[in-house]
């Protein structure tokens, strides 16, 4: 069964454990770990198995290299801040600390069990960029649901990758599941056509066609637009077929087995 690093009291058994489920029983990954940290492999070696402990500079260059969220990295560093600790006093204090980031995470767990909806300011949060709303979707292919797969995808670094998974999965758009996987949660999130943050969500995805007009292999893609003029009557004519191909579309999406992420755009305004 697979814990969170909020489930070790060691970090040492959580570094053990990591390297364990990683492919190959963690072949390589010593290595990995001594060339993120510009050290040699029998000093990583040394500090998992020996008596000596991390610094609190390694601790954070293994934040990076965990691609660890901003309350993972403050908990890992409490945990070597523990280990290090010389007297029962700061030991003391550092548990405190430990105790009062397990309680806040317990709060939100017990809120998330309640709440499904979604606050404005998380929408905010949500429609600020795209990658929200991409990771989202991309959970439903068993593909991505691990933050390495999504990282690699999107271009996006590990620990951005896991910031933007732990925000999903506090407003309970995304489930953390066992092994480090991943899946679209309970709570649904709707913008109206009414909503303040619309013109960003459009925006937003406009940005990504524009993009996508640069890659290489853009006879893969369908890109339309035409100046045209037309009567006042066809214009209610394309918005009626528009329509109602958006909802025949729905359907075909809503059946479709998850293999593969896209973004559809339609776009028909008046110039």
């Amino acid at each position: 069964m697979k814990k969170d690093i909020f489930d070790y009291k060691d970090y040492k058994s959580y570094l053990h454990h990591f390297i364990e489920r990683q492919p190959k029983n963690g072949r390589g990954v010593r290595l990995a770990m001594a060339k993120h940290l510009s050290s040699p492999v029998s000093h990583v070696s040394q500090l998992l198995n020996g008596n000596s402990h991390l610094s609190l500079e390694q601790a954070e260059g293994l934040n990076d290299f965990f691609g660890h969220t901003q309350d993972e990295a403050h908990f890992f560093i409490l945990l070597v801040q523990l280990a290090r600790s010389g007297t029962q006093a700061l030991k003391k204090r550092i548990h405190i600390q430990i105790e009062q980031v397990l309680e806040k995470r317990l709060f939100m767990k017990e809120r998330l069990g309640i709440n499904q909806t979604i606050s404005k300011e998380d929408q905010a949060e949500f429609y600020s960029s795209w990658i929200y709303g991409a990771v989202h979707v991309m959970l439903t292919i068993p593909e991505f649901q691990n933050k390495e797969n999504l990282s690699k995808h999107l271009g996006l670094s590990l620990k951005r990758t896991s910031e933007i998974l732990e925000f999903l999965v506090t407003i309970g758009l995304v489930m953390k599941k066992d092994g480090g996987k991943y899946e679209v949660g309970t709570s649904r999130i709707h913008l109206g056509s009414d909503s303040p943050l619309i013109s960003k969500f459009h925006t937003n995805w406009r940005v990504k066609s524009i993009q996508s007009l640069e890659k290489d292999k853009i006879a893969d893609d369908l890109h339309y637009s035409s100046a045209i003029t037309i009567s006042q009557s066809d214009i209610f004519k394309i918005k009626s077929l528009l329509i109602k191909y958006i909802e025949e579309l729905k359907q075909i999406i809503k059946d479709s087995p998850a293999e593969s992420v896209h973004c559809l755009n339609l776009d028909f305004f008046k110039l």
